[in-house]
């Protein structure tokens, strides 16, 4: 501003103060002399009071002239635009009126006196004066301010003083003279008033502010509210309470949701003017004088500095209630229009401008409401665009203010009333404790049990809670909720302090020490209130939104933005992270839609999901897809846990998943995938088992990096190990018998077998089921030696699958169900898991239940081809010594340690499970893969009457095997027949138990005449079968058959059955000297030195050796020599006691006599000497005549 606009602004100025004092004094002098002032004033009748159109339309009535008053007439057209024509009349000072001098002497200092605005300040800033002025002072009063901004001379004034002003605001500029409009329109625009005009209307808004019907256009818009809502009247002031004008202001605001718009644009338009000084509140400054000056005494006034100081201090105990009263229909209007909040919409104007937050088309609910204009400025950050740090410090405190204090949310205040007042204590809870009173009645009805009487939360509360929440947003700053804050400061101070305050981060900090020793109860349900709505919009979690905004609009159709469709109940925001989370999945498995083929879900967004994934496990309640759907199932079955812990609830509806109702089962189904996918979603689990993750799993060799896939192998293969921790084990135990249920429940297996499941076991749905469908086509096409159906990657994945189950006998429903009475009767104390208690059945599986019995034989025809867990984990070391070859089949791993047991260095738990394993196989030749594919021919060729007088689901207890041996001593069998009879029979002169039918025909015999070797060979053991069956390991260098062989010789033994299991015992070992364990010991040496060039087999090396001790005796072994002798001994009572079967065995027994050529000559001769007879002597019987015998 330049020096000649200066001066012409101090011209004007001086006018203005030349034009105040005359019109003062004109406006007590002039115009009621004639007894015309009724009409200047246009006041309608007392009867009138009631008619809303009275003072706007009914003609003026004449009020009863005062001998007192006499008040000259004001001719308003001898004034001119610069200045009044005309004598002026002298000016009238109010301390010098009749009406009023006593007053203001009474209550004004005497300094004001020449002052009219300082006298009315002086005589309206109390309730106390105004109670005290007499009536005809208070008429007085209100005339002279209703003259004040009715006469045309202020008008003028205005119209000097405020030119260039009015030169820019058109609506002012044109609005008729003399009518009382220009200074209310120009106080309606005091914002864009500057300089001297800001001054001269400052002061005449004091005047303005003081009666509702002197506010610009206000009586019009709001007459008709008024008097339907009954909130005053309108009518003079002589008629009225001199509270009654403010108390009118303070009931439209109490009702502002019920006004017409016109009005309440009226009474907000008002709010904001008295926004930047709390005097022009007139009921506000008369409620809070004495609390500014206790709380806010330091505060300068102006600025709404005041209204800031009283809003912090409306909870101090300090504060009166009338007070508090104000603040809070001051704050009510905040919510309605920001612009009321003089410090926070001086600090954001230019940010609303710049993003546009008061236009309509960004802001569906109006221009300026605090929500909306709040929202849009919280959707400029989260979308990462600029705010001025003034703005966001000022939106910090205003979101403080509506998480502690829910009396200025009008949706919460009326939609929630009824809440309120029977679950909250009619709101007399402070510092946001009603609202997370409120927070917690939104949770589910099975969290208020204890409160049964309790309604539930109305759809209408529940909307205004979430858009509360919303609006304060303290998912992006804990420190917004006061009460969150001081719950969880001091576990914020030990947990997160590497977290900048105010960072999003601090809250999912917080999450992750849910289960931590550092969170106390108090925090953890705080915090779990608030995530309960973070939960349900993917937009409160402010990292979740900033990283996955654009694929959540991308591949869920989610809006991008903050606060579009804030008021409508969309269920996809609360579906987002399930959405993205399956977009993950499928993108990982290549299943992406080609509709979606060229967008994915990004690298930082998949972080964040797994983030929360992890997080929302911790409950129900933040999870909104389970809880909609499983509410019901939630009551039915887990309504007895009074204080479920983390991941409890998830847990019992796991445990009675069969049993839920469809959808919820889906939905469990659906999580119990992602739990196995994403171990940390099982929040019990990772709790007890993060130390042993990093105990066993860090250095294991299956476990590379971070490969979750194989976090829960590396902790199964670890869970029977001594240093596991119980609590883990547990949990392991948990996910295991979970994922038995459906076998899509188990990711890797599911991935590895889903072309073979839908091909060849499309109905099954249990996994036990699939495994059991899997592992029947695995073993025929092994055993048929054919093309495997089932592809490589399945086969070793069912591999594993097979060793889990056959671990823990509770990861087999079906066995446990066939077994349960079994186990408890003969298993009673045995534990369950580390195949202890299937291998306790496996003991006792003679005198099973048959349904027990024929599963369990199922089972191990199972384990026989795919994999024996109990194998696997006792010979661990010598499968990685002996047998770790890559190519190396399943059913190759036995026989390889079988080939190795005798060495030295072999384990000896492992030599007793091979011993145990071969006794099994040997009782029925379908537990022994390699018999089984090396003598598939031979079996139905030699041994077709035993499988036809055997049910297939009976044991066989030796038979088909023992008519093998049979045959092997004929020398019938096929070289690879031969060759695996060769090794059983081996095996079993080692130990009797080996060969089943010796055992059980001369099961009396070894305990009578062969105690001592018998005790020798077998490990005590209570459980209580025939002492016979009890042998679990080998007898050393078979000393029991040999005990039998010394009893045969000495024809002790009488059992007929018994001698010919013997006899055969003794034959077998004559066609391969590798086969009689003592004398192959005892001859060892020989054998090298005189038949060591011959290879074993079909009593090659027999012969040799017996034809060197024939041929060279003295150069055999003593040792070996008396052996052989006992051993020609044996053959040859072995050979006469043997029973007869057929023409076949006459000839093998004349064959292999040594007197063979004698008994051919006898057997010559008699047939010899029957033919001479019958030539020589003809007919024995009676002769016929020849006619006889041709009848």
């Amino acid at each position: 501003m330049d020096v000649s606009e200066r001066r012409v602004m101090m011209l004007r100025f001086t006018v203005f103060v030349f034009l105040l004092i005359h019109v003062s004094g004109q406006v007590l002098n002039g115009g009621a002399t004639n007894g015309q002032l009724s009409n200047k004033m246009n006041i309608g009748k007392p009867g009138d009071i009631h008619n809303p159109g009275a003072f706007a339309s009914k003609p003026a009535v004449p009020l009863p002239r005062q001998a007192h008053q006499p008040y000259p007439q004001v001719d308003k057209h001898k004034m001119s635009a610069a200045k009044p024509e005309g004598v002026k009349p002298p000016a009238i000072r109010l301390s010098e009126t009749k009406e009023c001098g006593n007053d203001i002497i009474k209550h004004c200092n005497p300094k004001i006196y020449k002052n009219n605005f300082a006298i009315l300040d002086c005589l309206q800033n109390d309730f106390k004066i105004m109670d005290d002025l007499s009536s005809d002072c208070q008429h007085y009063i209100w005339v002279y301010k209703r003259n004040l901004t009715k006469d045309d001379r202020f008008d003028y004034a205005a119209q000097e003083v405020c030119k260039s002003e009015l030169s820019q605001i058109h609506e002012c500029s044109q609005l008729e003279k003399g009518k009382g409009l220009i200074i209310p329109c120009l106080v309606d625009n005091i914002e864009n008033v500057t300089g001297n005009c800001h001054t001269y209307l400052e002061k005449m808004a004091r005047i303005v502010f003081s009666d509702y019907r002197l506010i610009y256009h206000f009586v019009d818009q709001c007459s008709v509210d008024i008097e339907q809502l009954k909130c005053g009247r309108i009518g003079p002031a002589d008629e009225n309470d001199v509270h009654t004008q403010g108390k009118t202001l303070e009931c439209l605001a109490n009702k502002i949701g019920d006004l017409h718009d016109g009005c309440r644009k009226q009474l907000l338009r008002v709010a904001e003017l008295q926004a930047d000084d709390y005097h022009l509140d007139r009921q506000l400054y008369y409620a809070c004088r004495e609390d500014r000056e206790r709380l806010c005494a330091d505060v300068p006034a102006g600025g709404g500095k005041i209204y800031e100081c009283l809003f912090k201090h409306k909870f101090d105990k300090m504060m009166s209630t009338q007070c508090k009263e104000m603040v809070t229909i001051r704050q009510r209007l905040i919510a309605e229009d920001v612009k009321v909040e003089k410090t926070f919409y001086s600090a954001c104007r230019k940010d609303i401008k710049e993003h546009g937050c008061n236009k309509k088309d960004k802001v569906a609910e109006g221009d300026f409401r605090r929500a909306n204009i709040l929202l849009c400025l919280e959707n400029a950050i989260k979308t990462e665009q600029v705010i001025s740090n003034e703005c966001q410090i000022e939106m910090a405190e205003l979101r403080q203010d509506l998480m502690e204090d829910y009396s200025i949310s009008p949706e919460i205040l009326n939609d929630c009333h009824a809440e309120i007042l029977e679950s909250c204590e009619n709101g007399l809870q402070r510092g946001g404790k009603t609202i997370h009173c409120l927070m917690n009645l939104a949770r589910p009805a099975r969290d208020q049990r204890k409160h049964a009487a309790q309604s539930e939360m109305s759809p209408k509360c529940r909307r205004a809670l979430e858009a509360l929440i919303q609006e304060a947003d303290p998912g992006s700053d804990y420190r917004m909720d006061k009460v969150l804050h001081m719950a969880c400061e001091p576990v914020v101070q030990s947990g997160c302090k590497h977290v900048q305050p105010g960072d999003a981060r601090v809250i999912s900090c917080l999450m992750d020490h849910l289960d931590s020793e550092i969170m106390t109860d108090e925090c953890e349900e705080r915090l779990m209130e608030i995530q309960y709505f973070v939960a349900r919009d993917f937009r409160l979690d402010q990292h979740l939104f900033s990283k996955c905004r654009r694929n959540a609009k991308e591949l869920c159709g989610v809006s991008g933005n903050w606060i579009q469709d804030r008021f409508k109940d969309d269920k996809k925001k609360e579906y987002t992270v399930a959405c993205l989370y399956r977009n993950i999945r499928q993108e990982k498995a290549g299943k992406k839609d080609q509709a979606n083929e060229q967008k994915g879900v990004s690298k930082q967004c998949k972080t964040e999901i797994m983030r929360v994934m992890r997080q929302r496990a911790h409950s129900v309640d933040l999870r909104p897809e389970v809880e909609r759907v499983c509410l019901k199932d939630l009551g039915m079955y887990c309504s007895d846990m009074d204080n479920p812990g983390p991941n409890q609830e998830i847990q019992c509806l796991q445990e009675h998943l069969d049993t839920l109702e469809v959808e919820c089962q889906e939905v469990i189904g659906n999580f119990t995938e992602d739990e196995d996918e994403m171990p940390e979603l099982d929040v019990i689990l990772m709790k007890a088992c993060t130390p042993m993750i990093n105990k066993f799993c860090d250095t294991d060799d299956g476990l590379e990096g971070d490969d979750t896939d194989n976090i829960m192998d590396c902790l199964i293969r670890n869970k029977n190990k001594p240093r596991m921790d119980e609590k883990c084990r547990a949990g392991i135990e948990h996910h295991q018998l979970i994922s038995m249920k459906n076998f899509r429940f188990d990711h890797k297996f599911k991935e590895a077998c889903k072309r073979s499941v839908s091909k060849f076991c499309k109905n099954k749905k249990s996994k036990i089921d699939v495994i059991s469908c899997l592992s029947e086509h695995v073993r025929n096409d092994t055993l048929l030696e054919e093309k495997h159906r089932i592809d490589k990657v399945c086969r070793k994945q069912l591999r594993a699958e097979v060793l889990e189950r056959g671990e823990d006998i509770r990861l087999d429903e079906k066995l446990v169900q066939a077994c349960h009475n079994d186990m408890e009767d003969r298993c009673k104390d045995v534990e369950k898991g580390n195949a202890k208690m299937l291998e306790c059945l496996k003991r006792n599986q003679k005198v099973l239940s048959k349904p027990c019995h024929k599963l369990l034989f199922k089972r191990e025809q199972e384990e026989a081809v795919i994999g024996d867990y109990k194998v696997h984990s006792v010979c661990k070391a010598m499968i990685k010594t002996y047998c770790d070859d890559d190519d190396m089949k399943e059913d190759e791993i036995l026989p390889c340690l079988r080939k190795h047991k005798d060495k030295q260095d072999f384990d000896h738990k492992c030599r007793e499970l091979i011993v145990k394993r071969e006794i099994a196989e040997n009782k029925d030749y379908r537990l022994n893969p390699e018999l089984q594919k090396k003598c598939r021919l031979d079996i139905p060729k030699f041994c077709k009457n035993v499988l036809h007088t055997q049910k297939n689901d009976d044991e066989l207890q030796g038979k088909v095997v023992t008519c093998l041996r049979k045959r092997f001593i004929e020398k019938k069998l096929s070289r690879d027949c031969n060759d695996v009879i060769r090794n059983v029979i081996k095996d079993s002169a080692h130990n009797y138990m080996e060969d089943p039918v010796l055992a059980s025909t001369c099961e009396k015999e070894i305990i009578k005449y062969c105690g001592d070797e018998h005790e020798m060979a077998m490990k005590q053991n209570s459980g209580g079968l025939n002492k016979v069956e009890m042998v679990q390991s080998s007898d050393g260098s078979g000393k029991v058959v040999e005990c039998l062989k010394q009893n045969f010789l000495k024809r002790i033994i009488t059992n007929d059955a018994c001698k010919q299991e013997i006899q055969r015992v003794i034959q077998e070992a004559q066609i391969d000297i590798n086969i009689d364990p003592l004398l192959h010991m005892a001859c060892q040496r020989d054998l090298q030195k005189f038949c060591g060039d011959l290879e074993p087999g079909e009593g090659r090396r027999m012969a040799c050796l017996l034809a060197e001790l024939e041929d060279h005796p003295k150069q055999v072994s003593q040792e070996c020599r008396k052996l052989l002798d006992k051993r020609k001994q044996l053959w040859e009572l072995a050979a006469q006691g043997k029973p007869v079967e057929g023409f076949h065995d006459v000839y093998q027994q004349i064959v292999a006599s040594p007197s063979k050529n004698y008994l051919l000559f006898v057997i010559c001769s008699i047939i010899g000497v029957f033919f001479l007879v019958g030539i020589t002597c003809g007919r024995v019987s009676k002769r016929v005549a020849k006619q006889n015998k041709m009848k």
